[in-house]
């Protein structure tokens, strides 16, 4: 659009040479074209202002880390007089990374119509991220003047972590190390007849074998399996550590509601003060994960300090993604 008026202003001053040189009648009503047209053009742009809404769409509330954003903004257009153009630009900003400023331009658009114009964008770091509408104009058929049509707008949107099966390698290790930490080995799990929905790893296996019906282990309601997140305040500054400790701590608590139904309890530390969240059904998985994202600051600064201390006796998991049963790894097993 700059060059567009630079082009026309260098044509003007053409045109006030040939008049100053010459007296032709052509080139003076070339010129009083010239001068007209432009000072016509805002005209119809202001009416076409009032007809332009532009709205952020299409943002979902999660997307997990590693995948591309396609945002969709919808330009509804209830004017009759055709539009020659709009112009959106705006500005990501995520976690981890630098603001990233983005544009997109949509060229004519008839009367009464409705259009997307789409951005792809980044997710490489989990943690909280928002796309913010900075400006939204149209423009003239000349492109020499434009309006803004849409003040600042700013969509928010949780970038989540990867969530990956427990191995197998690890899944009789963890259930074993689990039923030592809770309390002794009787009374940890009571057994009862196979309900559908129950998870197959917590069959009972040596009982089904004799009593040639599905047997399952089913923990007491009012005994807890706690997963403490030891993480401090260092994570902050390390965006690649922090996606695999989430990547760790998120599996491991979608593993645990699966395995330990109800008895789930996700700890950490936040502002100095230990967060308890009990994984009652599946819906309360993602919410918990949001808080967990969402933790600016924990008020630990020594992942071994007295605030902790108590919690690293039993299941919890290190910023290094190592799980341990008090002094125990179970990576090392």
């Amino acid at each position: 659009m700059i060059r567009r008026k630079i082009l026309y202003i260098f044509i003007l001053a053409v045109c006030f040479w040939f008049v100053m040189l010459y007296t032709y009648q052509e080139l003076r009503f070339l010129l009083a074209i010239l001068l007209c047209v432009p000072v016509l053009c805002p005209i119809p742009l202001a009416v076409q202002r009032r007809k332009t809404e532009v709205v952020i769409s299409g943002i979902p509330d999660y997307v997990t880390r590693g995948e591309s954003i396609r945002l969709r903004v919808t330009v509804t257009y209830k004017g009759r007089l055709p539009l020659a153009g709009l112009r959106i630009r705006g500005i990501w900003q995520a976690y981890g990374e630098k603001p990233l400023r983005v544009e997109n331009r949509m060229q004519g658009m008839s009367g009464r119509t409705e259009r997307e114009l789409e951005f792809e964008l980044p997710a490489e770091h989990c943690g909280a991220a928002e796309f913010t509408v900075v400006k939204a104009k149209i423009y003239d058929c000349l492109c020499l003047f434009s309006v803004s049509v849409s003040g600042k707008q700013v969509r928010k949107l949780l970038i989540t972590p990867k969530l990956s099966p427990v191995p197998d390698s690890e899944v009789g290790l963890i259930m074993k190390l689990l039923r030592t930490h809770s309390e002794e080995d009787e009374g940890d799990f009571f057994v009862r007849d196979y309900r559908p929905g129950d998870s197959p790893r917590s069959i009972h296996w040596k009982l089904t074998a004799k009593e040639d019906e599905l047997q399952v282990k089913d923990f007491e309601p009012d005994r807890q399996v706690s997963l403490f997140l030891n993480m401090t305040d260092r994570l902050r500054g390390n965006p690649e550590q922090k996606d695999v400790f989430l990547d760790r701590a998120c599996s491991l608590m979608v593993f645990l509601a699966e395995v330990c139904g109800d008895r789930a309890v996700i700890c950490w530390m936040q502002d100095g003060v230990l967060q308890r969240n009990r994984i009652r059904e599946p819906g309360d998985i993602y919410p918990c994960i949001r808080k967990l994202i969402s933790v600016e600051k924990t008020g630990v600064t020594d992942p071994r300090g007295q605030a902790v201390r108590c919690m690293l006796t039993g299941c919890h998991l290190e910023e290094n993604g190592r799980l341990y049963f008090g002094e125990q790894c179970v990576d090392e097993e």
